[in-house]
């Protein structure tokens, strides 16, 4: 009779699975559509209403608990749905192509709070058009300076976490930026984007590091552990000729590396960095 409860209650199990994982892909189904129509709508202010359309598709899918641990394999190539090595977030992550190649951008974080075992969710505003001098202010949720992120570096503090994130910006005809921004969640689900962590080449203290470069070329920017190091290794860049000396739209990679090694629990600039010597034989690294 054991035997039976137990096989009976297997069944159920993968059964009531099965049936949620349907669930879930029939709206990723649903999610991936509303994006593709979002982005081949060739009026603007369409996508935009499409958009609007997506965003709360999304949010009442983001509802469902069991959503933070779900693939999203088919939206995952449209968009970034990465999580957080110490699964306390999870970043949805999109972009809509505006004229002149410009992009505005929109971010919605799924958070997990492991004390009251509860998930909140915070909208983010992309405000990146009117800021000025975004290398050296703070921002919040309501200002933040949009991206599209692939990668998340967590830096434990002495009773919080500040966050490391990768990100691209496709900016405007002329040329694409790279970022590294740092994050700080704080209290009642409110977010700090900026804090003073990154030495820079200029000897000043940044809140967030841009790399703009020319839309022909590339700029890899990548984390990487190298014995027992914490590096975020990028390309250097250069203008194309010493006239253009200031034009970011008009920088590109020079065949040379630069780094910034994580040192107690900052971002400490290394210029000229050997790739060769730290294990890395030959260019590693490609646009996300």
């Amino acid at each position: 009779m054991k035997k039976i409860l137990f096989i009976f209650f297997i069944s159920f199990c993968v059964f009531s699975y099965s049936q949620k994982n349907n669930f879930l892909t029939a709206h990723e189904d649903t999610l991936v559509f509303l994006l593709n129509s979002t982005r081949n709508e060739k009026d603007i202010s369409k996508a935009f209403e499409k958009n609007v359309k997506f965003e709360k598709h999304l949010l009442k899918l983001l509802r469902d608990s069991d959503v933070f641990s779900y693939e999203f394999d088919s939206l995952s190539t449209m968009m970034s749905t990465i999580t957080s090595p110490d699964n306390s977030f999870r970043i949805f992550n999109w972009n809509i192509e505006l004229p002149k190649q410009e992009h505005i951008y929109h971010c919605i974080i799924l958070r997990y709070n492991k004390k009251s075992e509860h998930y909140s969710i915070i909208k983010l505003f992309d405000k990146s058009a009117s800021a000025f001098d975004p290398e050296y202010l703070s921002y919040s949720d309501k200002t933040w300076f949009g991206a599209l992120y692939y990668e998340i570096i967590p830096i434990q503090k002495q009773n919080s976490t500040i966050y490391t994130l990768l990100g691209w910006d496709g900016n405007n005809q002329f040329s694409n930026k790279k970022i590294i921004e740092s994050m700080e969640f704080q209290k009642k689900d409110a977010v700090k984007f900026g804090h003073p962590i990154f030495s820079s080449d200029d000897f000043r203290t940044k809140r967030r590091v841009i790399f703009q470069y020319n839309k022909n070329s590339y700029m890899s920017l990548k984390y990487r552990k190298i014995k027992k190091q914490q590096l975020i290794i990028f390309d250097h860049l250069s203008p194309k000729s010493p006239n253009l000396e200031g034009m970011k739209d008009w920088y590109v990679t020079d065949l040379s590396f630069d780094a910034f090694l994580l040192e107690n629990k900052k971002w400490i600039y290394v210029k000229d960095f050997d790739a060769q010597q730290n294990s890395v034989s030959k260019r590693p690294f490609n646009n996300p």
